[in-house]
């Protein structure tokens, strides 16, 4: 039997009042993840436990089994994991846009991975601490590594959370890490428009010391690997012993690479038990608040990503499980903490007709923490 878990990130939302009330994942043409929720069995999953605030990384280890109560110990460290880096204390370092201090986008305008790679060599060429290393990533997303001790906590927002939003009301908090932190900011918003007209300030967030994840393979005795369109995953990914598949042309957009992510999932499939396929686009669309684009994106998934795999498997040796991470919807433009539709292909079927967060509901599973998911998915 072979495993295949589709997360397509921050799909699930809310209604939406141009679309009567509909959801994006309603109105949009899903012939395909129909047919897994047709021939499969549904529920809704609560991916974020409660306490927690609604990342992906959170999510992602959630839908993966890991006990984040146990184990999470910020984004910054699991994505740092993916790029084989290290400190004392890794923040995940946006390179952002900030207009007369309000927070007009938090992916720098889409800075290209060249343009950014150009303003991280800067920010390391002129920083004003030897302590400071900030660490290249993809486009906007991207390392601040404090190679120092501290002993306080700090709190910091995603910045995708805040968009259109006064800034002073969202910096670095509680202690001297929090000071150090704002000082970088403003310091960065006099260096990087000398770089760049796309980015003009860097903001640091999810940070944390480096973890100890649990190993997929002493979990669940399977050889599993990762697809995915950002390092969050990867990290994950490697922290939990599975393997990392590059996949080259990715944007982590709704003009992916598609047929690139496919090939590459159904080829890992013959050498792996288990694949882990994320996408990002839906996610990126929904932050920006783009309803008809989100419908497309989902259109775009459901033909090009799992019409695809679909038609190209075993599926009397498959299991499938599809769900997105966590909603994003449009109306907030950012993640929430609430239960996303998941389907079973390969589960004894139920009643559900449609992929959709209201028709979920009604499938069998009912509501379940998402820590189960996996023993669900595997079990016969």
């Amino acid at each position: 039997m072979k495993y295949l878990i589709l997360i397509p990130d921050g799909m699930a939302d809310w209604s939406i009042e141009e679309f009567g009330n509909k959801t994006p994942i309603e109105i949009a043409d899903t012939e395909n993840m129909d047919f897994i929720a047709r021939e499969g069995a549904c529920g809704v999953a609560n991916t974020v436990p409660r306490g927690f605030e609604p990342g992906s990384d959170v999510a992602n280890l959630t839908i993966l089994g890991v006990d984040v109560r146990k184990h999470y110990t910020g984004r910054g460290p699991i994505e740092a994991l993916a790029r084989g880096v290290g400190g004392e204390i890794i923040f995940r370092c946006n390179l952002v846009r900030v207009d007369g201090r309000i927070m007009a986008d938090y992916s720098g305008n889409r800075i290209s991975d060249e343009e950014a790679k150009k303003v991280i060599d800067v920010l390391n060429a002129e920083k004003p601490y030897d302590f400071v290393e900030f660490h290249a990533g993809k486009s906007y997303r991207n390392l601040l590594i404090l190679n120092r001790r501290f002993e306080d906590d700090v709190t910091t927002y995603p910045p995708h959370d805040i968009q259109g939003r006064r800034i002073d009301h969202y910096l670095p908090s509680d202690g001297e890490l929090a000071g150090l932190l704002r000082e970088l900011i403003e310091w960065s918003a006099v260096v990087m428009p000398e770089v760049t007209e796309k980015a003009n300030m860097i903001w640091p967030w999810g940070g944390g010391r480096m973890p100890s994840l649990p190993q997929f393979s002493q979990k669940y005795g399977l050889k599993g690997a990762m697809i995915s369109e950002v390092d969050l995953l990867a990290g994950i990914a490697k922290g939990m012993g599975m393997d990392v598949i590059e996949v080259e042309g990715i944007t982590g957009y709704i003009d992916t690479n598609y047929r690139g992510l496919v090939r590459s999932c159904l080829k890992s499939l013959k050498d792996h038990d288990l694949v882990v396929l994320h996408t990002e686009g839906i996610d990126e669309v929904s932050h920006e608040g783009d309803a008809e684009r989100k419908v497309e994106g989902i259109e775009l998934y459901d033909e090009n990503i799992v019409g695809k795999i679909l038609d190209r498997v075993d599926l009397d040796e498959m299991r499938i499980l599809l769900l997105p991470d966590h909603p994003t919807p449009i109306k907030v433009r950012t993640h929430v903490a609430e239960p996303v539709p998941f389907a079973i292909y390969g589960s004894k079927k139920d009643d559900v007709r449609v992929y959709s967060e209201r028709s979920c509901l009604k499938g069998k599973f009912g509501r379940v923490d998402g820590l189960w998911l996996m023993t669900l998915m595997m079990k016969k």
